[in-house]
């Protein structure tokens, strides 16, 4: 496809940084597309491995390829200059790891022809090791969530970033990605979309691979997402264009704050086994629960619920809610 001013159905927008051992298989996973007329940059961070040159050995295969190199700025500011450079009427997000299945973009164009008030697109997605399929993200038992979901997404993740693809006119009215977050700037982006007007049409069927690093789910470097969390909803709070949203935006800030809290206390109770009924009364002050209250009220007086027998027995199932490792 020649590069020219018109405008194309769909931009893909790739960051990309140190991620030359796996981005040939991303890259494949776009070319393998069964919907064909899109552009696909990809704009590398800085990286210092042979990302570059694996990218440009598929700008020579494939002219619908093209390659923008920058100083690391993070993922937000490469996705900002992909965007810049998109022609695109859809952009659609890959991150430089993550795997598309070949139907992707065709069911995703299918779905906003048939619901022309969609601006944003999702699809259920695969955790993945890189041999095989983990889990898949949105329970078949439960209501994806489409339409306005401006109120869920206040308490909750919901759209996998290489999952989405976005009207370019949607995107630009909500103004670019927070280059100060480091992470969960996706979540503000998609917060900032619904404060304007989000209708979100989702497919059940998982058409992404996101792929889940070794240790990537550790105890410690689950706090530093959290943090960022934090920062984004208060962010948020500050920055509100709708008083009605302030009661929502603490509600979900007091909720993070205290589950952040909750993953401290976990990590202390490896080192101190006493702290575990501070921990198990703090999940009954975060949220409710009968279990909470009834495992609290075991730890309190040990002696008259099996003393050390029901102390390792509650231990074995916070370890398992919270495991340090993978």
């Amino acid at each position: 496809m020649s590069q020219s001013s018109e405008t194309l159905p769909i931009s893909i927008v790739i960051p990309a940084f140190n991620c030359g051992s796996v981005l040939a298989e991303t890259l494949e996973s776009v070319r393998a597309q069964t919907f064909r007329d899109f552009e696909v940059v990809i704009v590398d961070d800085g990286s210092t491995d042979d990302t570059a040159q694996v990218v440009r050995r598929f700008c020579k295969m494939d002219s619908r390829f093209s390659l923008i190199q920058q100083s690391n700025g993070g993922a937000s500011v490469a996705r900002n200059v992909g965007v810049q450079r998109a022609r695109g009427e859809w952009i659609a997000f890959l991150d430089g790891d993550d795997v598309w299945l070949s139907e992707k973009l065709e069911r995703q164009m299918e779905l906003s022809r048939q619901d022309t008030r969609a601006n944003l697109l999702f699809t259920n997605y695969y955790k993945w090791d890189g041999r095989r399929d983990l889990f898949t993200t949105y329970a078949a038992d439960k209501p994806l969530p489409e339409g306005d979901t401006l109120e869920q997404l206040i308490f909750k993740y919901l759209y996998h970033t290489s999952t989405v693809v976005v009207r370019r006119q949607t995107l630009l009215d909500a103004g670019p990605f927070d280059a100060g977050l480091k992470l969960s700037e996706d979540w503000d982006i998609w917060l900032r979309i619904a404060e304007s007007g989000i209708w979100a049409r989702g497919i059940r069927e998982p058409l992404v691979r996101y792929r889940r690093w070794p240790g990537s789910n550790s105890m410690r470097n689950r706090l530093k997402p959290i943090e960022y969390t934090v920062r984004m909803l208060e962010k948020h709070i500050c920055a509100a264009r709708r008083p009605d949203l302030l009661p929502l935006y603490r509600h979900s800030l007091a909720d993070v704050n205290s589950f952040y809290n909750a993953v401290c206390m976990r990590m202390a109770v490896e080192n101190d086994p006493a702290a575990l009924r501070d921990l198990v009364r703090h999940m009954w002050w975060w949220k409710r629960r009968l279990k909470w209250l009834g495992w609290y009220l075991c730890l309190k007086w040990p002696s008259w619920f099996g003393g050390r027998t029901i102390h390792r027995y509650i231990l074995r199932k916070m370890k398992a809610i919270w495991p340090l490792e993978n």
